[in-house]
């Protein structure tokens, strides 16, 4: 300040810096203070597999502070079993593991990260489909 009634000490230094960078996660930060958001890194995938298999569904996001992540299926919260349907947090947002499939858990898996920031979600499909019976070549003998 020019013209200040604070006493003016000639020893101390009087600018300041700030320091402003981004690690490509859209983290900015400044003078050590991480700014705050919400970011979805990457989009679900889809599956499509058969039943008695394992289905791994991932949702990749990213916040400040650290989201909260849901898990529907079909608009209603996917509900955790135990040793079959289960989910949790990781270091890139959350994993949601389906064992032993049946072709009844086929749907639209969504996931919504939340924090102070907003929201963000990404939903994928899962497709829980019967493999064709093999067709019997005509003049082969069966196994």
């Amino acid at each position: 300040m020019v013209g200040s009634d604070f006493p003016q000490d000639p020893s101390v230094d009087a600018t300041s810096s700030w320091k402003r960078t981004s690690d490509n996660k859209g983290k900015i930060e400044e003078a050590g203070v991480m700014d705050e958001y919400i970011q979805l890194d990457a989009p679900m995938n889809n599956i499509t597999t058969s039943p008695g298999h394992t289905a791994e569904l991932f949702c990749r996001v990213s916040g400040d502070p650290l989201p909260a992540v849901r898990w529907l299926k079909n608009d209603a919260p996917v509900v955790q079993e135990p040793r079959r349907i289960s989910y949790r947090p990781t270091t890139y947002g959350s994993r949601l593991r389906i064992r032993n499939l049946d072709t009844t858990d086929t749907g639209y898996f969504q996931c919504m990260a939340t924090n102070s920031q907003g929201s963000v979600s990404t939903t994928g499909v899962l497709f829980v489909k019967f493999d064709p019976l093999p067709t019997l070549l005509p003049g082969r003998p069966s196994a």
